[in-house]
């Protein structure tokens, strides 16, 4: 398995090291990590093959090939991973007492609560769309979640305009994962004919 940093990274820990120090960073660095670890752990625990892992400022991104062919549980478990393995480490950190805990405990707060929203492609929005699915109409449901996600973060992407420059990082995230969505979006065809090639190939 493959472990990527993504490349919007780089000016978003820039903002970090100068507005928040270089601690500060390692930290964040380090959430985003562990948070991944859960994902992989839950994918392993669940059959599924991990090919990479792309680290983005909300968390990261798996590559599983064949990933729709799996069952909703398996899904859902590899969604909610990432939560659980960052809800681990707020729990440690109301729990023991060490330097910066106070810090490492809003990171987690941030992590947790920005993958819980109901949009693509975080994790709330991933284990809410599978356990839609339904298997006679699950290429229109997948359709229908990212207009959803498309529309509400166009919605926050203009608030967030009108708090510049305060809510710059925001902003760049919101956008982020705007254009990921739009991607997703005009590509879906070509996904879903790849899924049906694929499954004649494998039926007798």
């Amino acid at each position: 398995m493959k472990l990527r940093l993504h490349p919007i990274l780089a000016p978003f820990f820039l903002v970090l090291m100068v507005t928040g120090g270089l601690a500060f960073y390692a930290l964040v660095f380090i959430s985003l990590l562990f948070h991944e670890a859960g994902h992989i752990f839950a994918a392993k625990m669940s059959g599924m093959k991990v090919r990479s892992c792309t680290i983005m400022p909300y968390g990261g991104e798996l590559r599983i090939p064949d990933r729709y062919a799996y069952g909703k549980r398996q899904r859902v478990a590899v969604a909610i991973g990432g939560p659980a393995a960052t809800a681990i480490l707020l729990l440690l950190s109301m729990l023991f007492d060490f330097p910066g805990d106070e810090q490492f405990m809003r990171i987690q707060l941030v992590i947790l609560a920005l993958n819980l929203l109901p949009i693509l492609p975080l994790d709330g929005g991933q284990a809410i769309s599978a356990m839609l699915e339904k298997e006679e109409r699950k290429y229109k449901m997948r359709a229908a979640f990212l207009v959803f996600s498309i529309t509400v973060l166009l919605a926050v992407s203009l608030l967030l305009l009108l708090g510049l420059p305060k809510t710059v990082l925001l902003l760049a995230l919101a956008l982020f994962l705007l254009f990921q969505n739009i991607s997703a979006f005009k590509f879906r065809k070509y996904e879903q004919a790849y899924e049906q090639l694929k499954r004649k190939q494998l039926t007798p």
